[in-house]
This record gives C-alpha cells, sequence and structure tokens, in this order.
C-alpha cells in the first residue's frame, strides 16, 4: 500500500503505542463484577471455534423406609455433554494525522484515553455475556443458564407485593436467606464460598437501618452471618426475572461451578493506515460462562 509524505512523517511511535498498551491491558478486574465473581478459564487456543465440557445435574430424593422394605431409593449425577460457542469482542478507534503531529510535537504520546474508552466497551460487553447472556447469539449468561434452580420470592407480610421496596429489611433478609437454602441444602455446599448478586436499587436497599431496635445496616446484618464471600451490584440482574421483574443471584462461584471462557484476553492488532488517521482494534475471544453445576446457582425473581 502506498503511503503519503504525511502518512510517513505521522506514523504512530513506539512511545504511542507503549501509552495506548499501557491502558489497554491496565488490570480491570475491579472495573466490572464479573471477574470478581468467576474465575477465568484460559487455557483454551484462542484459535478454537467451540469449547466442550460436561454439565452435572443431580436426579432422585430420599424417602422413609418401611419395616422390612427394600425399595431403597437411589440418587445421581447425571452428566451431559455441552458445546460452547467461541466469539470474538472487538471494538477500535483511530488517531488522525494531527493529534499524531501534536503529540509528535512536544514528544509526548498520543491521548491514551481512546484506549480507556476501548477497553471499557470490549470489558463492558464480557460482563453483560457472563451475567446476561446474549440473545442474538443464543449465549446464556449466569442467569438465564439451563438448570438452575428458578423461584419466586414470597409477597410481603402484608400480602401486597414481592418487592424489596414494600417490605421490611427483615423480610428482605428472609428472601435472601431462603433463596441461600436451596443451595446450602446441596450436598458439599453446605460450606460453599457463595456470592450474593443484586440489581442496582436492591444492592442500595441493603444500606437501610434494619430496625428501630438494630442500628445496623441490613448490609451488616448479612455480613454478620458470613454467608457470603461477597455481595455484588450487577445492573444485568434488572428486568431479567419472571415476566421482566428484577432477580437476585446467589451462587458458588468456585471452577467446578462456574467459569468465565476466555481463549484470548484484550490484544491490540497492528494500526492500520487510511487518510486521514489510523485505525487500531482491539479483539477479545470469549465464550461466555460454562457452568458444569447449575444446581449450585439460584434465582431469585420478582424482587
Amino acid at each position: 500500500m502506498t503511503m503519503t509524505n504525511d502518512a510517513i512523517t505521522t506514523r504512530i511511535r513506539p512511545l504511542d503505542l507503549e501509552a495506548v498498551d499501557n491502558t489497554l491491558y491496565e488490570p480491570k478486574y475491579e472495573e466490572l463484577t464479573a471477574r470478581q465473581a468467576i474465575s477465568l478459564k484460559t487455557d483454551i487456543p484462542a484459535g478454537a471455534e467451540t469449547y466442550a465440557y460436561n454439565i452435572m445435574t443431580r436426579s432422585g430424593v430420599a424417602k422413609i423406609l418401611a419395616n422390612n422394605a427394600d425399595d431403597v431409593p437411589l440418587v445421581d449425577l447425571d452428566m451431559r455433554r455441552e458445546f460452547q460457542r467461541i466469539y470474538s469482542i472487538v471494538t477500535g478507534f483511530s488517531y488522525t494525522v494531527q493529534e499524531l503531529r501534536a503529540a509528535a510535537m512536544v514528544n509526548m504520546p498520543v491521548d491514551p484515553a481512546k484506549a480507556a474508552v476501548a477497553r471499557r466497551a470490549v470489558a463492558e460487553k464480557e460482563n453483560r455475556l457472563v451475567w446476561a447472556g446474549d440473545d442474538d447469539y443464543a449465549i446464556k449468561g449466569i442467569v438465564n443458564t439451563v438448570g438452575i434452580q428458578v423461584t419466586n420470592v414470597p409477597n410481603n407480610a402484608a400480602g401486597t407485593s414481592k418487592l424489596w421496596s414494600a417490605k421490611t429489611p427483615a423480610e428482605i433478609l428472609k428472601d435472601i436467606r431462603i433463596l441461600k437454602g436451596l443451595i446450602t441444602v446441596l450436598p458439599g455446599q453446605s460450606n460453599g464460598s457463595l456470592t450474593l448478586a443484586l440489581p442496582v436499587t436492591q444492592f442500595e436497599a441493603l444500606d437501610e437501618r434494619y430496625s428501630d431496635y438494630d442500628s445496623r445496616t441490613l448490609r451488616e446484618v448479612i455480613n454478620s452471618y458470613g454467608w457470603f464471600k461477597r455481595i455484588l451490584r450487577v445492573a444485568d440482574l434488572k428486568g431479567k426475572g419472571t415476566a421482566g421483574s428484577d432477580s437476585m443471584l446467589i451462587f458458588d462461584g468456585s471452577p467446578e461451578v462456574v467459569q468465565l471462557l476466555l481463549p484470548m484476553d484484550m490484544i491490540r492488532h497492528d494500526p492500520e493506515w487510511k487518510f486521514p488517521r489510523w485505525k487500531i482494534a482491539v479483539e477479545e475471544r470469549c465464550g461466555g460462562v460454562i457452568v458444569r453445576y447449575p444446581m449450585a446457582i439460584a434465582r431469585g425473581d420478582g424482587i
């Protein structure tokens, strides 16, 4: 490809790319909530198109055995093979020749703010895939994976509403305890390292005083029980429940239950020239969440 003199003299310098890279590859674990909640699975080649894994579901119940009876019920763990597609999450940004000239004139790198916006865009898309999936590509998130436990929270004491805005802190605490119990009764989950994820409004509601006789906030009361390793604010849970209601999630975030499939973390491709700008593409290879044990995830709707 033939370049003009301007293109040659305003080529992106190593100094510019270093500034871009420092911004792009800055750790984003604290930026959004998905990577705080679950671990990454990165041992998959970036060129892979699909990933196969096993999903474990429990079957069978216990019963009281009559005297001299021999019909002992059996429980089992059923395994089924699932295949997950892997996609590229892509965005880009550009610098004009004049922006490069201005940076070179004062011997400073180009402003890396555009790289920060690109990084944020990729991280936001990844975060949405983890929690809510993507309907256009039939990608399931934690909130709508097949096989998770789903229940509606009960009405308030007056029997008028399920909404947390119409409940007392004690009633909200009961909702959380009931949902948590769906997981902790499972074999091996009594001491699970659980995460509570809430939509924004409900997350903020945890800062309400617990009662007239207890000056602690609801959040402090929950923390005092030691039920959860973390409590997360997740905007993507708004409207994801039955009939468009808001949902909360309680789940075991250990790798045996759920992981984020990430064959290739964010990379910067080489700049491409087309007058009057250099374009830089940013790509990540992501397969969303792998849920191996859906029963260890519980969704409460109607909050």
